[in-house]
């Protein structure tokens, strides 16, 4: 019976042990996967633009431009805005630019108008041709100048008008473009710091090391299986006196049993 069970006994043993080591290495595998992770997540870099930061738990990246560049891009965005704000007051109402150009037109014109009227009435008087049918004629020829002119203003304050509209959405996009471009001057250092992570060629370096650690455990498992296959072989009853043998020669038995196979036991 005692045979029987010192041979159990060392079965399970050996299971503990093998079991041991494949836990062990499947914990320093989980390890080494964990690290190479970490290695391989973006990098984060400062430079004079500003500061590009990468942060592992949130996985987030921050980009942090530099005080000047901060500065100089709020400039262009407020610029931007302004110039949309006023745009878009005009596609309320197209026609007030165009009036308002018109009156500073007639604003302008409104001594030279009644000039022209005047020197009418001058030369008209001095001819002797203030009433009748020819000083009507020419008095209206003055006006259909006049009118002919204005005319003229008025097509001017359109174009006046279509030309501020058209500015205006060049400075909004200008402007805001300039602004994004700021902005932009830390896309590269992100890109950086994304890139390094990823040619770190983490598969390939992690290839060695997990072989190394299945290998080790292997070998470990290895050594307690034939440690328990030896002692299942091994008749335990001779070396414990069953057999008829000394004492002695139970001890001389069982030494021989592990230094055959190059063993050492721990007693």
């Amino acid at each position: 019976m005692i045979p029987q069970l010192i041979s159990a006994g060392v079965g399970l043993f050996s299971a503990y042990q093998q079991r041991k080591a494949a836990e062990g290495n499947r914990q320093y595998q989980t390890d080494q996967q964990n690290l190479a992770y970490q290695r391989s997540m973006p990098w984060s870099s400062q430079g004079p633009a500003g500061n590009v930061d990468f942060d592992p738990e949130t996985r987030q990246m921050i980009q942090s431009l530099s005080p000047e560049y901060q500065a100089m891009m709020d400039g262009w965005l407020g610029t931007s805005g302004m110039a949309n704000t006023e745009l878009q007051g005009m596609m309320g109402d197209p026609y007030k630019m165009e009036q308002e150009q018109f009156k500073r037109f007639e604003a302008f014109n409104a001594d030279a108008y009644a000039q022209s009227r005047m020197q009418g009435e001058e030369s008209a008087l001095a001819t002797g041709r203030m009433g009748g049918t020819q000083g009507y004629y020419d008095k209206l020829a003055t006006e259909g100048a006049i009118s002919k002119d204005r005319l003229g203003g008025q097509m001017n304050a359109m174009r006046t008008g279509m030309d501020y509209r058209n500015m205006l959405k060049a400075e909004s996009l200008g402007f805001g473009g300039a602004a994004q471009n700021v902005a932009g001057m830390l896309n590269p250092q992100a890109d950086l710091g994304r890139l390094v992570g990823q040619n770190s060629n983490v598969n390939a370096n992690m290839q060695g090391v997990r072989d190394a650690g299945t290998n080790y455990a292997d070998t470990k498992s290895g050594f307690w299986s034939n440690m328990a296959d030896q002692a299942g072989e091994y008749d335990w009853s001779k070396m414990l006196g069953g057999g008829g043998g000394s004492q002695g020669g139970s001890q001389q038995t069982y030494s021989s049993m592990f230094d055959q196979k190059g063993y050492t036991p721990k007693l």
